[in-house]
């Protein structure tokens, strides 16, 4: 479960920026509250701004931190990312700290970069009431080999101090994460917080297929399927039923692809299935009753007789397409502790089709995930959908060009109040100032056309 994330000097985020999925003193809602220890974080945020806000900053900072811990080092130089509205940011390190709750502990992880160099890295068993717990701290001195100090549980043998003293001269390089060297560590935390940030942490942007196994769920997992065939029928797509077809691979590709065909054969002997997007789209190619064969997606609507009719996916809508690959978010939230964050929700879907997506989502008590999204949707604005501290705003500061981000629940507004209307209206910011349209002076134009 997410906790908070604090980032700085990153693109638009040029101080310490803060976004956090805490509970407020608010009692609406309550199954939308998990408890992480002691303390309670919330099930969903959604991230309002007007375009070029930097909201979508805040999804490309978590989502680089990320991809820096699932590699493990820095492989070009981090100055590019650097907030570029101030000369004295290009000589300042970009900062990240993440706080996760898993195994039920709370860990606080954070890094600092510059250039090519981790300058400062550490790990903290957070104590929420009392002191945090060290598990490492790493620094690194231009020219010089990295110091790291251990907790004292971790460097008590002389085997585990030369450990760290080969760490320091020669294992570790400036360019590395001391939480990518678990291999020769073997610290179970850093096990825990490389899971949080890698494996329980998925990041979906705009333009991003969501999955890339949707045949294959749908031929192994028959919650998975059920789901699917709850879901679409429900949300008046037209679709009766989604399900996987069976086709000969050599039938599928025919005979002018034979290379092809011959590179998923070579690669079936040594696995027992392959996925491959093709122009007929996303494919699944296993072995069936002993034949290879190609399964892909289709989904089936109902004819003017009442008759099935097959279509492929890729005659449905962008709408359609869009919200089935939805399914897996859904899915992963309702029966697994992991965190989603989807940049622009609503982006190729209609407003009521995605404030009906998320309503069946936040109302399932059982759910066990997290939701955060950004958007532009105000339809979603609706605390009978969401909790006031689960709305939050990204605004950009006009002096400095600087992101920052608040709740509406630092507003405290009233329960009844049409929070829909207020935001468009700019009682909570966020939303760029739109001149009356009489003064666009737009009959001008149309005179001198």
């Amino acid at each position: 479960m997410l906790i908070r994330f604090i980032a700085s000097n990153f693109r638009s985020l040029k101080e310490e920026v803060e976004f956090n999925m805490l509970t407020g003193a608010f009692k609406t809602h309550a199954h939308h509250v998990y408890k992480a220890g002691k303390v309670e974080v919330l099930r969903a945020a959604a991230i309002y701004g007007a375009n070029g806000a930097g909201k979508s900053n805040l999804v490309k900072a978590i989502a680089f931190l990320r991809a820096l811990v699932d590699e493990g080092k820095i492989d070009q130089s981090v100055s590019r990312e650097k907030f570029k509205l101030d000369a004295k940011c290009e000589q300042k390190p970009i900062e990240f700290e993440i706080e996760f709750f898993k195994n039920k502990k709370i860990y606080k992880y954070g890094v600092s970069l510059d250039q090519t160099t981790v300058v400062e890295e550490w790990l903290y068993e957070s104590g929420i009431t009392k002191d945090d717990k060290l598990i490492f701290e790493r620094k690194s001195h231009k020219g010089q080999r990295p110091t790291i100090r251990m907790a004292d549980k971790y460097s008590k043998t002389a085997k585990a101090k030369l450990l760290i003293e080969l760490m320091q001269d020669n294992l570790l390089k400036n360019n590395q994460l001391l939480l990518g060297k678990n291999e020769e560590l073997k610290i179970a935390e850093i096990d825990d917080i490389r899971e949080c940030i890698v494996s329980d942490l998925f990041i979906i942007n705009p333009d991003e297929t969501l999955i890339r196994s949707l045949p294959r769920l749908l031929s192994l997992f028959t919650d998975f399927k059920n789901l699917a065939n709850h879901l679409l029928p429900s949300l008046d797509t037209g679709i009766k039923e989604i399900t996987t077809e069976s086709i000969d691979l050599e039938v599928f590709f025919g005979k002018d692809d034979k290379e092809f065909v011959k590179d998923i054969l070579e690669e079936l002997e040594s696995e027992s299935e392959v996925s491959r997007i093709t122009s007929q789209g996303e494919i699944w190619v296993t072995k069936e009753d002993g034949k290879v064969v190609v399964k892909k997606a289709i989904t089936q609507h109902r004819g003017i007789e009442d008759d099935p009719v097959t279509f492929e996916l890729s005659e449905e809508s962008d709408g359609t397409r869009r919200l089935v690959d939805y399914i897996p978010v859904v899915d992963l939230i309702l029966n697994y502790p992991t965190t989603v964050i989807i940049d622009e929700i609503d982006r190729s879907l209609h407003p009521h089709l995605v404030k009906t997506l998320l309503q069946k989502l936040m109302s399932d008590p059982e759910a066990q995930g997290q939701l955060i999204f950004t958007t532009h949707e105000s339809n979603l604005l609706d605390l009978n959908l969401f909790r006031q501290d689960e709305i939050w705003f990204a605004e950009k500061e006009s002096e400095s060009g600087s992101t920052h981000f608040y709740s509406l629940s630092d507003f405290k507004p009233r329960y009844d109040l049409d929070i829909r209307k207020g935001y468009l209206n700019g009682r909570f910011g966020a939303i760029p100032f739109l001149a009356p349209l009489e003064n666009l002076n737009w009959h001008q134009h149309a005179e001198a056309e």
